[in-house]
């Protein structure tokens, strides 16, 4: 129900039960004239004591909250619903999970429909397209503390919230990839530590690698995400800084320079074919000494931990590139209020308290990265965290528009294009600037 709607309709219950009371009020009956008593027998009369008026407690306000959530999210998630309830008892949170395939188009069928809930944790690609469907609040002129709030958290993971002059969200939970590598085939080839350069990097990717038995890099496909980290950290740009245009950037020379290295350790055999489809997954691989290092996230934790026990998982940045700085590629959630929320207060209160330390903290239990970098250095984090939370200093936002997906897609094929010999790395990257460009006009 719209706003205005819902207005209308409860001054009109509000009118109604106004009626019925007058209704069956008393009618009066008129006063009768007062009866004379002898002086001598007159007792003074008191006053009539009215009853103190019944006050009830407000009834609370429910705020909606969908997400995606994994089981042992939802399991501190209710944790952390608790507490703010605990602490905002005229609040109750309503939380309702849905599958990530499903999420998308159940959102948008809802909210077409009227019926969309106040709040939700998104996926961060997904805030321009909604902002740009004027679907979101703008957090930074509805929040007097948004300044504050925002301050506390990652560049990289706060960046995926603009769009158009606004922060359209606030970064619930963030992650971002790093460097993984196999000690026991360093060890066996005598090096010592994980590549500090990206040109370390190339070389010992060679160094470890033995044809069809041994890969030294492997990377899990040509979508953006997989070659991000090495993208950025060789000072490569999709578009510029007001994503007006991608030309003379997503095929500049850094960019250039990044998608070459890869392209030679592919045609060289020191990057595993299998970003091509077919052969052995990264993680896999990883841990059978198929490949000796792989680029990847913080939930390899677990996933090693249930699939290979006696796995041991090293992390380390991504190596540096010509400027001598670290970067990566942000991924992660962001916590947004609709716009047709008819709770809108007690929904950016519940905003406040995902982006609390104690909440933050509550979820970092079940492997949530935080992204308030306020928290690093707390003891009751996991060690691997560590390697992370440096990360995301220097992590970067895929490009916040809603063509994003397309322009995904015109890297992707690219790079496709470069490794299959069809295009040199700078005539593909050309084709793949006219068609952003293209996107960006719509």
């Amino acid at each position: 129900m719209k706003r205005k709607d819902w207005i209308m309709a409860l001054l009109s219950e509000l009118l109604i039960l106004g009626l019925v009371l007058a209704a069956c009020a008393p009618t009066p009956t008129g006063t009768p004239e007062p009866t004379e008593v002898p002086a001598a027998t007159e007792e003074p009369t008191e006053e009539p004591t009215e009853a103190p008026p019944t006050t009830e407690a407000p009834e609370a306000v429910t705020v909606t909250y969908w997400h995606t959530m994994s089981d042992a999210e939802v399991e501190a998630m209710e944790e952390v619903i608790a507490t703010f309830e605990a602490e905002h008892p005229d609040v109750h949170i309503e939380m309702t999970r849905y599958a990530y395939d499903d999420f998308k188009s159940a959102l948008l069928t809802s909210l077409a429909g009227g019926e969309g809930p106040d709040t939700a944790r998104l996926d961060i690609i997904w805030v321009p397209e909604l902002a740009e469907m004027e679907a979101l609040a703008a957090l930074d002129e509805a929040m007097p503390d948004f300044d504050g709030i925002a301050a506390k958290t990652f560049p990289g993971p706060l960046a995926t919230n603009h769009w158009k002059g606004h922060y359209y969200g606030l970064p619930q939970d963030t992650n971002t990839q790093v460097l993984l590598w196999n000690k026991a085939l360093f060890d066996e080839a005598g090096i010592t530590a994980p590549p500090a350069t990206l040109e370390e990097f190339k070389d010992v990717a060679c160094a470890l690698s033995k044809g069809e038995e041994q890969y030294g890099y492997a990377m899990g496909g040509t979508y953006f995400w997989a070659p991000a980290p090495v993208f950025y950290a060789m000072g490569g740009k999709v578009v510029d800084d007001d994503i007006t245009t991608a030309e003379g950037y997503v095929n500049g020379p850094e960019s250039v320079a990044a998608f070459q290295m890869l392209v030679d350790m592919y045609s060289e055999g020191c990057l595993s074919p299998n970003l091509l489809g077919g052969g052995v997954g990264t993680s896999d691989g990883h841990a059978t000494g198929l490949y000796a290092m792989i680029i990847d996230g913080p939930w390899m934790v677990d996933i090693y931990k249930a699939d290979f026990p006696e796995f041991e998982v090293n992390f380390a940045p991504i190596p540096t590139g010509p400027d001598s700085t670290t970067s990566s590629v942000v991924g992660g959630q962001n916590i947004v209020v609709f716009d047709s929320s008819e709770h809108k207060e007690a929904a950016m209160e519940w905003v406040r308290f995902l982006l609390s330390e104690e909440a933050q903290l509550k979820m970092a239990e079940r492997g949530v990265i935080p992204t308030l970098s306020t928290v690093i250095g707390e003891p009751s984090l996991p060690e691997y965290f560590g390697v992370f939370l440096e990360q995301l200093k220097t992590a970067q936002a895929r490009v916040p528009h809603p063509k994003w997906g397309d322009m995904d897609g015109a890297i992707n094929n690219a790079y496709q294009r470069m490794l299959r010999g069809e295009q040199t790395v700078q005539e593909a990257l050309d084709q793949a600037a006219q068609e952003i460009n293209a996107l960006l006009a719509q």
